[in-house]
């Protein structure tokens, strides 16, 4: 099925690009001017409504980057964009290396990617993941002539997920010609290249009334390891702001649980190859600083990319034009990771296994107080041990981690004139995307189990047993880099695959028109526009896995197993919209108009079914020419989606520097005492015999167990927005506005944050007399040895519920003016653009359910808070231009940031993050009429991030000391391109 769909879409790009380049032989190929296409654009197509009349402007706050703007910033993606943007935040995107998904995404308000609507001409794009959420790389940046944003909710007019609002990226319309685009970017340091090339045929056809346009392109990046930049060459402590790496290292640390009587291994035990014996954190050779898991991540992940887009459209007469758009995708992201390892597993180990040093097995006969007799090499070894291990395999090399993205969009529809004043518009998709996940180099569960349970150094032969596991190959973990073999790595190594499959299915269709003149406003001459019509949605997705893949731990430093699952939605909609001109040209009213609209959705997941209903009402007013006031109230929903809804419960990690129970944060003479911090810990599985020495947080991070919940009904979300434009008649190129905004969204689908379970647990000041709670029954430790790490570790349980709640207030600002230089009598030297665009938070609470803590992120960064929440975003940009020329400065500035309050006591120098300020300078050279050179520096003054550890986050923003995705990690950017129109 999937390689039929992949074959006629080919073969569509072929008939489209063929009819171009057919007709343009006829047709005189001139490139239309940006300019031109958003006007016409802009003046039918509203981001934001359904309607379709001239004139007709929404009272949702819309910003709009024209491509002119895209031109400039010279992107290879698309959220390099909408990243800076002041009414977004950072998502994943190519600094995202651990906790990617494969794909680039969007996040309005920081409210999150699955809140956020992602569209295409005002249609719905395929998802890439069972989040629903839309992979910007499948957006094809040579066509777009202008993004939209709507922020606050817009679910009455698109439906489930405009909870945070939309990006609309508008299509370019009737392109004619040839257009080749192509650049070329390296950083200061000379590394980090991007390249990127796009070639756009087009051209009209029958006298004009239909028109074809196919778009190639091709994007590469190259990866940029850590270690290039000085910040990230080392893993820091957020607590101490010293080297503190991996406690799965190399040499490796060991531990087991005394008996009664034995003695302890050291605090921490780790091997010194010099002697053999296990070493203790005080020791002068004891390597503090573990292993450093650095050099071996990115801050660009290597990306390549073909698009090919189609685009038709042939108007048969005035009632009916048929398009369509053919959307074909091949993204493959790659990620990479510091080598496998066993990261505190514990394993059946005979006391006689061969390669354990003569030291250190007395040192482990001593705890345990094996006899002497059995405390030997080899087969008389019989005692079996329960013995923790941390050994990096560093001589198996990095983890890389290969997503293949595939999708393919196939998009048809007819619009046309019912009459002079109705018209009508309604199409059809279909749109599938695959993913292919393929870990390599992680390593096998199993295999180790069986190359560690030996008493013979040539093969794997079970203590008692004659025959040994066929082709088992025993391992030497018990040494420095270099003891474990080639062989061995053949062994226990180990890839998997897994793949993920979406499909979506859409038919829309809607009427535009304006009511009859007699039931208009008496004091208006404007008709009464209205639009409705039908929606109907189809969402699934499968996933599939090898064996590896669905085994507890079986693949080395992941979690719980994936099993195979799929699971569907289906939604049924009807929407209508009302914009009402009230009153028109009296005195302080210019102009006085409502809206409203209203959605009925049905929604069917399995055997349940849900109805509820979206709305929007609001207007705005213009007491004279110059100035409009307008506001929105909107109810939006937002539907669980497959992945809230299927997923299994699966185990990842998330960042936490300290664990309360850790080495001697708690002490044994306490055990059993009620109200302390070592009883507690008892309590939630710390063994008796292990107190004092729980091993810290492995890198930083613990276990925790998520999934999906099918229960899981819609959010609601009521947002308000207000505001003001002013365009003064006496400068008509200056216009000013100012918008604030609402979003309240109750009945979230969230879990609690690992923090919160952990500080409601053991913190005294939410848990006064530290009492096994609700909490602390969602921390599942390991039995053997009470840490939080390891496959016998569920970690930190987060149910997935609807019980939680989140707001976000501030205010938008922008402000344009274009003058012509000569009217300040300087003669003819151009003219100058000015533009500000910023944002005030004032305020993003949450709270994941009513038990967690109430935050408000505002000016603050942490695991709770994730990424940092600055409260002050402003991107300004001055642009000359004089005939063929053009020279522009962007500062992008974002506020100071601190680190969240809480019981961690951080680094000082990493409490705290003073305000950040970006300069990017570009300029344009129109050598002729189809030749333009453009050239781009970003981070202009090559500015260094700021540097916070790497605990002080969530595991996906916090990376490399810094927060990747918000400031740059990369240093001064060139970027040259050129583009040729003919």
């Amino acid at each position: 099925m999937k390689k039929r769909i992949v074959r006629e879409s080919l073969l569509a790009s072929t008939i489209i690009g063929g009819a171009a380049l057919s007709f343009m032989a006829a047709t005189p190929a001139f490139a239309q001017s940006a300019d031109e296409d958003v006007a016409e654009v802009a003046s039918i197509v509203v981001t934001g409504s359904r309607i379709r009349q001239p004139g007709y402007e929404a009272s949702s706050p819309i910003t709009s980057l024209s491509s002119e703007a895209i031109a400039m910033s010279q992107p290879v993606a698309v959220e390099e964009l909408v990243k800076d943007l002041p009414a977004a935040v950072p998502a994943v995107g190519s600094a995202t290396n651990n906790g990617s998904g494969g794909g680039a995404t969007i996040n309005l308000r920081g409210l999150g990617t699955n809140r956020t609507l992602v569209l295409i001409n005002g249609r719905r794009v395929v998802p890439f993941n069972l989040e629903g959420v839309v992979d910007t790389n499948t957006i094809p940046l040579a066509l777009v002539e202008r993004v939209d944003t709507v922020t606050g909710g817009a679910s009455a007019v698109y439906g489930a997920d405009a909870v945070a609002g939309v990006v609309n990226f508008i299509l370019k319309n009737n392109f004619e010609g040839v257009e080749v685009n192509s650049s070329y970017g390296f950083s200061g340091e000379d590394d980090a290249v991007r390249r990127k090339f796009d070639v756009t045929l087009g051209g009209n056809f029958a006298d004009d009334r239909g028109n074809a346009v196919v778009s190639f392109g091709y994007t590469k990046t190259d990866p940029l390891y850590q270690v290039r930049r000085p910040w990230g060459e080392v893993a820091l402590s957020s607590t101490t702001g010293n080297p503190l790496g991996s406690g799965t290292s190399v040499p490796g640390r060991f531990d087991l649980t005394p008996v009664p009587g034995g003695v302890a291994l050291p605090t921490g035990a780790e091997l010194d190859p010099t002697t053999g014996a296990l070493i203790g954190s005080n020791h002068p050779n004891y390597n503090s600083a573990g292993y450093n898991y650095n050099p071996y991540n990115l801050y660009q992940t290597p990306l390549s990319r073909y698009q090919i887009n189609g685009l038709g459209s042939f108007k048969i007469n005035s009632a009916a034009e048929v398009y369509s758009h053919l959307t074909y995708v091949q993204s493959d992201v790659s990620l990479d990771n510091a080598s496998s390892g066993t990261f505190g597993n514990t394993y059946k180990v005979p006391i006689g296994n061969p390669f354990i040093p003569d030291a250190m097995r007395q040192q482990f006969c001593g705890a345990l107080l094996i006899d002497p007799a059995k405390c030997v090499a080899g087969a008389g070894g019989d005692t079996m041990m329960d013995l923790t291990i941390n050994r990096r395999f560093t001589e198996m090399g990095t983890r890389p981690v290969d997503i293949e993205n595939k999708t393919v969009q196939l998009l048809a529809g007819v619009r046309g004139d019912i009459n002079a004043d109705w018209n009508y518009d309604a199409y059809i998709s279909h749109g599938e995307t695959q993913q292919l996940l393929t870990r390599r180099n992680w390593g096998s569960l199993s295999k180790l189990r069986n190359a560690l349970n030996t008493v013979s150094a040539t093969e794997c032969l079970v203590p008692g047993a004659t025959t040994a596991v066929a082709g088992c190959v025993p391992i030497n973990v018990f040494g420095p880099e270099g003891t474990i073999t080639q062989e061995m790595i053949d062994y226990i190594n180990l890839s998997s695959m897994s793949k993920t499959t979406i499909k979506q299915d859409v038919a829309s269709g809607s009427i535009s028109g304006l009511l009859p003149e007699h039931l208009s406003s008496p004091w208006s001459e404007r008709q009464i526009a209205v639009a409705f019509g039908a929606e109907w949605r189809r969402s699934g997705a499968s996933t599939r896995g090898d064996a590896a893949s669905q085994t507890n731990g079986e693949i080395l430093g992941t979690g719980a197993p994936v099993p195979d699952r799929n699971g569907q939605f289906e939604m049924r909609e009807a929407f209508a919209e009302l914009a009402v001109p009230v009153i028109e040209n009296l005195p302080f009213i210019h102009s006085l108009n409502l809206e409203a609209g209203y959605r009925q959705t049905e929604f069917k997941a399995g055997s349940s079914k849900t109805n509820y209903g979206s709305y929007k009402i609001g207007g705005d007013w213009s007491p004279i020419e110059d100035v409009r006031v307008r506001a929105m109230y909107q109810r939006a929903t937002r539907a669980p989606n497959i992945g809230e809804l299927f997923n299994p419960q699966v185990t990842g990690l998330g960042n936490m520097a300290i664990d309360p129970c850790q080495l001697n944060l708690i002490n044994s003479a306490d055990a059993n005492t009620a109200g302390t911090l070592s009883n507690l810990c008892r309590l939630t599985g710390v063994p008796l015999g292990n107190i004092g020495y729980v091993a810290a947080p492995n890198s930083g991070q613990v276990n925790q167990q998520t999934g999906g919940n099918p229960n899981l009904g819609p959010e609601e979300a009521d947002t308000w927005t207000i505001g003001a434009v002013w365009q003064p008649a006496f400068v008509p190129s200056l216009r000013l506005s100012l918008d604030y905004y609402d979003i309240k969204i109750d009945k979230t689908i969230n879990s609690p944050s690992l923090a919160d379970v952990m500080n409601g647990c053991y913190d005294k000041a939410l848990n006064p007399n530290l009492t096994f709670n609700d909490s602390c029954k969602a921390i599942q430790r390991s039995a053997l040895n009470g840490s939080l790490n390891g496959v016998d570790a569920k970690g930190v349980i987060r149910p997935s519920t609807n019980a939680g709640n989140e707001r976000v207030s501030g205010f938008d600002i922008a402000a344009n003016y274009r003058v012509e230089l000569s009217d300040f009598g300087w003669g003819d030297i151009g003219r100058l653009d000015l533009s500000v665009n910023g944002s005030i938070l004032t305020k993003h609470e949450t709270q994941a359910t009513p038990a967690s803590v109430l935050r408000d992120c505002v000016n603050y960064y942490s695991v709770s808070c994730g990424e940092p929440k600055v409260k002050q975003r402003w991107n300004s940009r001055a642009t000359w231009t004089l005939g063929d020329y053009s020279a522009s400065l962007n500062w992008r500035h974002l506020s100071g940031v601190e680190v969240e309050p809480s019981a961690t006591k951080w680094f000082p120098d990493y409490a705290k993050i003073d305000s950040y300020d970006y300069f990017d300078l570009s300029g344009r050279w129109d050598i002729t009429q189809t030749v333009r050179l453009t050239a781009t520096i970003n981070n202009l003054f090559d500015k260094s991030p700021p540097i916070v550890g790497s605990q002080i986050g969530t595991t996906a923003a916090n990376n490399g000391n810094t927060f990747p995705q918000t400031y740059d990690a990369i240093g001064r950017y060139f970027t040259f391109g050129a583009t040729l129109k003919f």
